[in-house]
C-alpha cells in the first residue's frame, strides 16, 4: 500500500500539516526537520498523488516546450539536446513533468492550431525554444500561460529569455581569427542569415572586421543548411580560393567544412582554418580537435527551467528580463597562423 503523509507524521511524531510544508519547501520547518521528513519519505517510499496535489494546487506540475522545427530535426540538434537535459535534470528536481510539441515550422492561423495541451492548459507554464514565428508567439499569448523563450529574443515581445550574446560570441571569434594573421575569412552555414542567431553572428563578424580595418566581401558569406557546411564551403572557395580560415554559424557545419577541405586535398590548419559555434560534443572529438565557441547549454536548461518555476511559484508579475549567457573561445588544433 502506498505510504501517506499520515504514515510519515506518525513515524516523525509530528503533525500531518508539518509534513505537507517540508515535502513542498514552505517555510515553516526548520532545515534540520525537513531533512528528517524528507529521509523518512523517501524510506518509506512515499510518491505524492499527482491529481490529488493538483486539486489543492490549482497546478497540473506539468510544463509545455514548444519548438519550431520537425520534432526529429530538434531532437537530433546536439545544442538543443543539451538545452533539454538541462531543462529536464531541473524540473525533475521539483517534481515536475514536461510535454512537447513542435509546429512543423508552419505559421499557425488561430489558437486551436496550437498543441491541444496547451490550449486545455493541461501545463502550467510553456518555454520556447529556438526561432519561432511571431504570429505563434501572439498566439500563444492569447492562452494567458507563463512564458520564457530560450535561444531566441523578439525586440516587441514582453517575455522572459534566456539567450547568449551571439553578436558578441561572433566578434570574439573573428578577433581571434584576425589576431593569428587571417584577412581573408569566410562564415558560411545558416539560414536565414538575415535574422536570428546565425544573423547575430555574422553581424559580430562584421563588428571584427570594421574595427581592424578589413573590408566586408558579400562573396566570402554562404548561406546553407543547418548542417549543410560542406557545400557552403566548397563554393565559397570556389568564388575566393584565397580564403585562409572558414568561420561555421555552428559546429555541425564546421566539422561538414573540415570534410570538405579533404576532399579538396586542403590540410586542417595548415592550409586553411576552420572554427564553429557551440562546442557539441563532435567538436573535441573531430580530427583535428575544432576550435569552436563555449556555450553552456545544460545551464542555458537549468536557468529556463528555475526561471519559470519560479514564476508559477510566486506568480511573478514583474516586467520580463534577459537572462544573458557568457561564451568563450575554445582554442583547439583547427585554427592556426596561415601560411606566409
Amino acid at each position: 500500500m502506498r505510504a501517506t503523509i499520515k504514515d510519515i507524521a506518525r513515524e516523525i511524531g509530528v503533525n500531518v500539516a508539518t509534513i505537507s510544508r517540508a515535502l513542498n519547501n514552505k517555510p515553516g520547518v526548520s532545515a534540520e526537520l525537513q531533512r528528517k521528513i524528507q529521509k523518512k519519505a523517501l524510506e518509506m517510499h512515499y510518491s505524492p498523488h499527482g491529481q490529488a496535489r493538483g486539486l489543492v494546487t490549482q497546478r497540473t506540475e506539468t510544463i509545455g516546450l514548444i519548438f519550431d522545427s520537425e520534432t526529429s530535426s530538434f531532437l537530433s540538434n546536439p545544442f538543443y539536446g543539451g538545452v533539454l537535459a538541462g531543462i529536464e535534470s531541473e524540473l525533475r528536481r521539483h517534481n515536475f513533468s514536461l510535454m512537447f510539441s513542435s509546429t512543423g515550422g508552419h505559421k499557425l492561423d488561430s489558437v486551436a492550431d496550437l498543441p491541444k495541451f496547451i490550449i486545455e492548459h493541461r501545463v502550467d507554464g510553456v518555454l520556447i525554444v529556438g526561432s519561432i514565428d511571431e504570429r505563434n508567439i501572439r498566439l500563444l499569448h492569447e492562452v494567458q500561460l507563463p512564458m520564457l523563450m530560450i535561444d531566441y529574443h523578439l525586440e516587441e515581445n514582453p517575455i522572459d529569455t534566456v539567450i547568449v550574446d551571439n553578436r558578441r560570441a561572433g566578434k570574439m571569434l573573428t578577433d581571434y581569427l584576425v589576431g593569428l594573421g587571417h584577412r581573408h575569412i569566410a562564415f558560411v552555414g545558416g539560414r536565414p542569415l538575415d535574422e536570428g542567431n546565425f544573423y547575430e553572428r555574422l553581424c559580430g563578424y562584421r563588428d571584427a572586421l570594421q574595427e581592424h580595418e578589413i573590408p566586408y566581401r558579400r562573396e566570402l558569406i554562404q548561406e546553407g543548411e543547418l548542417e549543410g557546411g560542406y557545400e557552403s564551403a566548397q563554393q565559397v572557395l570556389a568564388r575566393a580560393p584565397e580564403v585562409t580560415a572558414i568561420m561555421a554559424c555552428n559546429d555541425a557545419n564546421a566539422c561538414a567544412a573540415m570534410r570538405a577541405m579533404v576532399s579538396k586535398s586542403l590540410r586542417v590548419p595548415e592550409d586553411i582554418s576552420i572554427a564553429g559555434f557551440d562546442d557539441i560534443a563532435a567538436a573535441a572529438e573531430s580530427w583535428p580537435p575544432l576550435t569552436t565557441v563555449r556555450v553552456d547549454k545544460c545551464a542555458m536548461g537549468r536557468t529556463a527551467a528555475q526561471r519559470l518555476l519560479q514564476k508559477l511559484k510566486n506568480d511573478d508579475t514583474t516586467p520580463p528580463y534577459e537572462t544573458v549567457f557568457p561564451t568563450e573561445v575554445v582554442r583547439r588544433a583547427s585554427t592556426a597562423a596561415p601560411r606566409k
